[in-house]
């Protein structure tokens, strides 16, 4: 069997560093408001509840970096993220 290259196999398998992963969640949201791009996904709820969990901790590379801070500011602003939050 041959061994395909580490960075083939991480990618295949969905696994990588913490940067790596920082980069490709960047990187996904520099295309469009949401991770796939205009459309609000359920993709969105559950990231942007680890972003949101991960910024309120301090986290490296997500609080106060603007492309995260921009992104969950707009999910905060969505009318069901309103009435969840009670207002």
């Amino acid at each position: 069997m041959m061994k395909r290259p580490e960075v083939e196999r991480k990618a295949a398998v969905g696994w990588g560093s913490y940067d790596e992963v920082v980069a490709a969640l960047k990187a996904a949201l520099a295309k469009g408001p949401y991770l796939l791009g205009e459309r609000f996904s359920a993709a969105d709820v559950y990231v942007g509840s680890e972003l949101r969990f991960a910024a309120m901790f301090g986290a490296p590379g997500i609080k106060g970096e603007k492309v995260f801070d921009d992104y969950l500011g707009r999910l905060a602003a969505r009318p069901a993220a309103q009435r969840a939050a009670g207002g």
